[in-house]
């Protein structure tokens, strides 16, 4: 029998040595707090007990099928790795995209968003009925609806998100090389998006992965980040060039602002240098800000007799951003127009991945109601 995971890291520890100091230690402050901790070992930062799960079902998930495969490649585009090199191929691709879609969804600030959305639907729902049936509001609210296990939510999302990866296999990689004195820094929300090319836009779902001009950014070392970028909206560097040398700490600001504003409470870095840089744009930039949420319901109307429906619509508006970096532009056709009113990248491979989702949640649902009779048979 194999020992049960107790301290589960929700960024994987394979990312975040490539920020360890040269004592192999790193800096971790802790922004709820405001406060600087001692240099830490990685094995203790970015992680909770059982965080997860309590058999390692899901810690093994990670472990084997996503993280496994992805630091492999990883590895190779970090300084200090020593593993010998990984072809760059589609399986070694998806593998890294895999990585991507599971990271955004495995943190706790992906964990609090999802119960947030919960909470506000029942919100809403209880409020609708109570009116409808006349209740006073002190009733209304006192009823709160609770999760039996809120990890659950955790859990569905972090392994459902493992199927996500064909949502941005389309996009093109690159690589951000720093150059400056100023560090790329990490958070514990690691994986960010934004929407440049769509920034201005009035639409409900306009900062969606799937949608035209998202780009995609993972800290990989305190000099390297992968962006993954729409390439029929943006031109990134060099023409045929798969990296860009940034020597300029404007640029390097502005993707660490990302890491900032994403951040649930930590960032993490290797050099005590940092550590004032750090602190300050805590103090200034707000934790969780990268997207300002939103929710709104119609009344309820006649539905056919005795049916009443109503429409709950929950979206977020990134944060808006004015200045982005100076090595990615928008393509002059682009540039030149309103943005397009069909914003989904490809239409048809976003709806034959929400079939096949719904699918694999009503075979997951008939599972669990046979083994749910066949208990009760048993009982």
């Amino acid at each position: 029998m194999s020992k049960i995971t107790k301290n589960q890291h929700f960024v994987p520890q394979f990312l975040l040595k490539n920020f360890m100091s040269s004592n192999e230690v790193v800096n971790i402050y802790d922004s709820t707090r405001g406060k600087l901790r001692p240099p830490t070992s990685v094995n203790r930062v970015l992680a909770e007990n059982y965080f997860y799960d309590k058999d390692n079902s899901v810690e093994h998930f990670l472990r084997d099928k996503v993280e496994g495969p992805a630091s492999l490649v990883i590895k190779q585009f970090s300084p200090k790795h020593e593993e010998q090199a990984v072809s760059l191929n589609k399986k070694s691709k998806i593998d890294v995209l895999r990585f991507l879609t599971v990271q955004l969804n495995r943190t706790p600030r992906a964990f609090n968003d999802s119960l947030e959305n919960i909470d506000k639907f029942f919100d809403v729902l209880l409020k609708e009925i109570g009116g409808l049936n006349n209740f006073e509001e002190s009733v209304i609210n006192s009823v709160k609806f609770k999760l039996n296990d809120p990890k659950d939510i955790l859990r569905m999302q972090t392994v459902e998100a493992a199927l996500n990866w064909p949502l941005i296999d389309d996009l093109e990689w690159h690589f951000i090389i720093n150059n400056t004195h100023t560090d790329f820094i990490i958070s514990d929300h690691p994986v960010v998006h934004y929407n440049w090319y769509l920034r201005d836009s009035t639409k409900i779902d306009y900062t969606a992965i799937i949608n035209r001009g998202v780009q995609i950014f993972l800290p990989i070392s305190p000099i390297v980040t992968l962006c993954l970028y729409d390439n029929k909206v943006y031109k990134l560097g060099k023409k045929d060039c798969s990296y860009t040398e940034v020597n300029n700490e404007s640029d390097i600001d502005i993707l660490n602002d990302l890491q900032f504003r994403s951040r649930n409470s930590f960032i993490v870095f290797g050099d005590t240098a940092q550590s004032e840089y750090v602190s300050n744009k805590c103090q200034l930039i707000p934790q969780n800000s990268m997207f300002n949420k939103f929710s709104e319901s119609t009344p309820p109307v006649e539905a056919g007799i005795g049916k009443l429906k109503s429409t709950q619509m929950q979206w977020r508006e990134q944060f808006t951003i004015n200045k982005w970096i100076s090595f990615c532009k928008i393509k002059n056709k682009l540039r030149r127009k309103q943005p397009l009113d069909n914003y989904v990248r490809r239409p048809d491979i976003v709806q034959e991945h929400r079939c096949f989702i719904d699918k694999m949640r009503d075979r997951r649902q008939r599972t669990l109601t046979m083994q749910l009779n066949g208990a009760k048979t048993v009982g």
